[in-house]
């Protein structure tokens, strides 16, 4: 099996990414926080079924509460993806950058060492770079989750966030990343992720 993240802070084009190369790599499987609420295969059993009702939920709890919520959803997703019998796992984000924001948020840094102990780091890992005006600019709705909050300050406090989580998330990142202009177009992007991969992996 062969691992891939597509990582980078909200509005960076991720998912975009991510759903461009499984398109491309047979027998390939996304990996995202959020699979207990969107994959077909957890709907027979989890508790999650709507995404507003979780956001809601996330964002009225304790930062550390939080950030085990959102890690035992990530881990869920992991430990189900590394059981499989994919030939590739594309991670759209990681755990690099579901802790970066957590932190921003006011998580106890040091939780940090724990995650980083729980995932194998992938084989190729892309960081994808955007300003924080595009990010604003991309983002036509920016979630509860997001701003950390309701109201009328969203866009305030994303920026908060956002501004912290870049530097925390640079820092973990391994030496060997992979970093990519997000301003540039989506094929332009597309085409620079699927020529590594293919050198990387002799495809």
């Amino acid at each position: 099996m062969r691992t891939i993240c597509i990582t980078g802070l909200d509005g960076s084009g991720k998912s975009t990414q991510a759903e461009l190369l499984a398109t491309k790599l047979p027998n390939s499987r996304i990996v995202s926080v959020w699979d207990i609420i969107t994959r077909e295969e957890f709907k027979a059993w989890t508790i999650y079924k709507k995404d507003l009702n979780v956001e809601k939920y996330v964002v009225n709890l304790h930062s550390t509460s939080r950030s085990l919520f959102i890690f035992h959803a990530f881990n869920e997703a992991y430990q189900r993806a590394i059981n499989t019998e994919a030939d590739f796992l594309i991670f759209d984000s990681h755990w690099y950058k579901y802790w970066a924001i957590e932190q921003a948020m006011g998580a106890p840094a040091s939780l940090a060492e724990f995650f980083k102990n729980q995932y194998q780091p992938s084989d190729l890992i892309f960081y994808l770079q955007l300003s924080l005006q595009s990010q604003i600019d991309r983002k036509t709705k920016i979630s509860v989750y997001e701003s950390g909050q309701n109201g009328s300050k969203k866009i305030d406090n994303f920026v908060k966030i956002q501004s912290k989580a870049k530097s925390i998330l640079e820092v973990l990142l391994p030496r060997d990343t992979i970093y990519l202009q997000a301003e540039n177009t989506v094929e332009k992007l597309s085409d620079e992720i699927l020529k590594t991969v293919v050198r990387k992996f002799d495809l």
